[in-house]
């Protein structure tokens, strides 16, 4: 093997790590309405979020004041992220079966979720917590608000 070929299949070994990484990352969701500052901090970056953009799991998202997104998931689930709040996609697997399992984690302000097939079929793998609570899902559509250390709102529609 030539000294040409031996950096040439450096090269390519190096390179296949990375797009393994790259590609690794598979979309959740997508935000399909944003108002104002939004913000995603995933495991490697920060991004501003708008309409169309892509939602991963371990993404923190973030709203400013004024400012909100809405978020549908692969389930057909829709999450409105409230002004001044803070949510993390902590896990979320949905394959239409019994392992599929959803955990969004409500850091700070509020939020509106019309669920899914995931929260119809398997409820009790859908999950919500807050600083204060765990909740499980039973409803079709409910809202969260949290004030400080606790929860100050919440709504359920069946």
């Amino acid at each position: 093997m030539n000294k040409c070929s031996k950096y040439l299949a450096v090269l390519i070994i190096g390179l296949s790590g990375f797009v393994t990484d790259a590609f690794a990352a598979e979309a959740k969701g997508l935000v399909v309405a944003s108002r104002g500052t939004v913000i995603a901090s995933g495991t490697a970056d920060s991004r501003e979020l708008k309409q169309g953009d892509e939602i991963f799991v371990e993404d923190q998202i973030m709203t400013g004041p004024k400012s909100f997104a809405v978020v549908q998931f692969l389930d057909g689930a829709k999450v409105t992220i409230k002004p001044d709040s803070e949510l993390v996609i902590e896990d979320y697997v949905y394959n239409g079966n019994a392992s599929d399992k959803a955990t969004l984690s409500l850091v700070s302000g509020g939020l509106r979720v019309i669920t899914g097939a995931m929260a119809k079929s398997n409820p009790e793998n859908y999950k919500l917590k807050t600083p204060v609570a765990l909740m499980g899902v039973r409803g079709t559509e409910f809202s969260v608000q949290l004030c400080g250390d606790e929860v100050c709102e919440q709504s359920i529609i069946e």
